[in-house]
């Protein structure tokens, strides 16, 4: 497994340093199936991603339907040699609008587990616990580590919600972690194991989100050297 995925990311660094097979940015490569059944996707950036939903397309024939690949950005490597070991595996919110017609395939929810983390640059995030208030809230909290030199002051945390059959309940960005202003003790450091404060989801009915189906994905980054 992990030889084929160095061969593909050693073809996308070919394809981008041959002027005559540019192509544009972050086009897939190649899309395999990984010894655990999860489908991964290389792209020609030297990032990789798991493909965990299917888009439900009705044929021009009839009224069956067929499975139409879609890719959700999980555990984003950014390194130029894939490295599985990161994806072994948050105040102001920004409400998304989740997409429809869209589930969780069925690979992705027999390795949901892995969708519990993810990975950028040398910062990795997973989810912590959750929790549900009197107010019949759901309360995720993240723990973040960091192996990078940079020292991060602001990331944002792209955080989708699935019920039970693999429907988007909700999708937001939180800001899984902030620092202080002028006060490095707060900074995200190389070394560091560091808790979120909890964020709170609401109008996630109990019953429906049992598996605790959740995916991250790791967005904007801010840091000082």
């Amino acid at each position: 497994m992990h030889k084929r995925l160095r061969l593909l990311s050693s073809l996308a660094l070919l394809v981008c340093l041959s002027p005559g097979l540019a192509i544009a940015a972050t086009e897939t490569l190649a899309t395999v199936t990984l010894e655990n059944g999860a489908k991964v996707r290389l792209n020609d950036d030297f990032t990789w991603e798991y493909v965990i939903l299917e888009t439900l397309t009705p044929t021009a024939s009839d009224t069956s339907t067929q499975a139409a690949t879609a890719v959700t950005s999980i555990a984003v490597n950014t390194t130029s040699t894939i490295n599985m070991a990161s994806t072994s595996g948050t105040q102001t919110t920004s409400q998304a609008t989740p997409a429809t017609g869209q589930t969780m395939s069925a690979s992705a929810m027999s390795q949901a587990d892995l969708l519990k983390s993810t990975a950028k640059g040398d910062v990795r995030i997973s989810l912590a616990k959750s929790e549900w208030d009197d107010d019949g809230r759901l309360g995720l909290t993240f723990d973040l580590t960091s192996t990078s030199s940079k020292h991060y002051v602001m990331i944002d945390l792209d955080v989708t919600l699935y019920d039970d059959s693999g429907n988007t309940l909700d999708t937001e960005t939180v800001k899984v972690w902030q620092a202080i202003f002028r006060m490095p003790d707060s900074y995200l450091r190389k070394g560091d194991n560091r808790q979120s404060r909890t964020f709170w989801f609401e109008a996630i009915d109990a019953s429906q989100w049992s598996k605790q189906l959740v995916s991250l994905k790791i967005g904007e980054m801010d840091s000082r050297m």
